[in-house]
């Protein structure tokens, strides 16, 4: 990812280069943390709608997200980090541009439990190739905010953050790791 400055709580902050993955960690990924470590699994790993190995991993603490990205050898995004990567520096209103969020480009707008498959809406990619910023998952950042809406949220716009307790557990709460 190239360097810029993104606009966070009202102050431009620069942003260096840094590497975003591509895609949240979905279960295969964190069933490995698993195996490897003994990390506990995450509440929702095992409920249908939520079980698919190629699925985001949902219901992890900030913590259990800070432990799984240092086993990865990488870390949370910063959310300035996490704005770089949905193109906010270059006036963006959504990852993909400016058009109105629909099936295709985001996973939103479903009270029903279960979230798709990551990458299945890569027209909804950002500028970089990233899938699935906003929609389907809240994705935790290093300070203990999440971004990026999730399947329940009515919008997703690039602004959509919450600031939850780095223990609180939610099933639309998943990570993507950046170094």
């Amino acid at each position: 990812m190239p360097s810029g400055k993104v606009v966070l709580d009202g102050r431009r902050v620069r942003v260096r280069s840094f590497r975003l993955d591509a895609r949240p960690v979905t279960n295969g990924d964190w069933q490995a943390f698993v195996a490897a470590t003994g990390h506990d699994r995450p509440p929702w790993m095992y409920r249908p709608g939520y079980d698919d190995p190629e699925q985001p991993i949902v219901g992890v603490t900030w913590h259990a997200a800070a432990a799984y990205a240092r086993w990865a050898g990488k870390r949370l995004p910063t959310e300035a980090e996490w704005l770089m990567a949905t193109g906010v520096a270059d006036g963006r209103r959504y990852p993909w541009g400016e058009r109105e969020p629909n099936a295709r480009l985001a996973h939103f707008g479903q009270p029903r439990a279960g979230v798709p498959d990551i990458s299945t809406r890569s027209e909804g990619s950002g500028p970089y190739g990233h899938v699935d910023l906003v929609g389907n998952v809240w994705e935790w950042c290093a300070d203990g905010s999440v971004r990026g809406g999730f399947w329940g949220a009515s919008d997703v716009p690039i602004d959509a953050r919450l600031t939850p307790s780095p223990s609180q557990v939610g099933a639309g709460f998943g990570l993507r790791c950046a170094c």
